[in-house]
């Protein structure tokens, strides 16, 4: 009798962690964060011309819907894709140009604080986000400085000093480059200060026609460009007299 009574309670917990196992909620689900500034249009159709059905707001947090079926398109500047989402209960379509796993900058000191210096917040918003991996390595030679750091997530960070310039050169893994350029067009404390990033923003295609490469003319000049099928690098210059390492 003990033993049947055993055997039933087994089986009644196999059933029901069965069930929690195949339960959708308990299913993780791929999330994005949205980088379009002034939000973006969630759609009934995979198309610019469907209906819009919201504005998702810039840095709110959106998922994946398992039957998503992709639809190449290129919006602006951009080749992505389109994805059906889930947003705070609606669902529909997005062009995934405008979303990404990257965290969104927010605190003030990754922030612009005037004349569009996007040094200081980078690196501020990349040494909060993401954790070390093992000691910093730093290389001298007769003119210049190097000092690098390796992310556990993957990324690197190379920051160079000479007597006239400073540069930081940061190498993103598993990111696009209009994630990239998004993140860093967020980091714009105002809208005049968007606006401009944009205008000097010159996009550079290879000999496929394919852009690969993005120059934005700061006075701290930006290079954003794709350095692998997957990973893309930032690099921005300072110019000066000094030491800063």
């Amino acid at each position: 009798m003990n033993k049947m009574i055993c055997l039933m309670i087994t089986l009644i917990f196999g059933m029901t962690t069965g069930f929690a196992n195949n339960n959708p909620e308990t299913t993780e689900r791929k999330t994005y964060n949205v980088v379009a500034n002034s939000g973006l249009k969630m759609r009934s159709g995979p198309e610019l011309n469907s209906r819009v059905i919201k504005i998702i707001p810039y840095g709110d947090r959106v998922y994946e819907v398992a039957d998503s079926i992709m639809k190449n398109d290129m919006i602006e500047w951009m080749s992505g894709k389109w994805i059906k989402i889930e947003h705070q209960g609606d669902q529909g379509y997005v062009f995934n140009g405008f979303l990404t796993d990257l965290p969104i900058p927010h605190f003030d000191f990754e922030l612009t604080v005037e004349d569009l210096d996007l040094m200081s917040p980078l690196e501020s918003w990349l040494d909060y986000r993401f954790d070390e991996d093992g000691p910093q390595k730093v290389y001298e030679e007769k003119d210049e400085i190097k000092l690098i750091t390796h992310f556990v997530e993957g990324h690197k960070k190379i920051e160079k000093e000479t007597e006239f310039m400073y540069r930081v050169t940061v190498q993103l893994k598993d990111v696009d480059m209009h994630e990239a350029y998004n993140i860093l067009k967020g980091m714009c404390l105002t809208g005049y200060e968007k606006t401009s990033f944009v205008g000097k923003s010159l996009f550079i295609t290879n000999k496929w026609g394919k852009i690969d490469k993005i120059k934005i003319n700061l006075d701290m000049p930006i290079e954003i460009k794709q350095i692998s099928n997957t990973d893309t690098e930032i690099r921005i210059t300072s110019f000066h007299e000094g030491c800063k390492l």
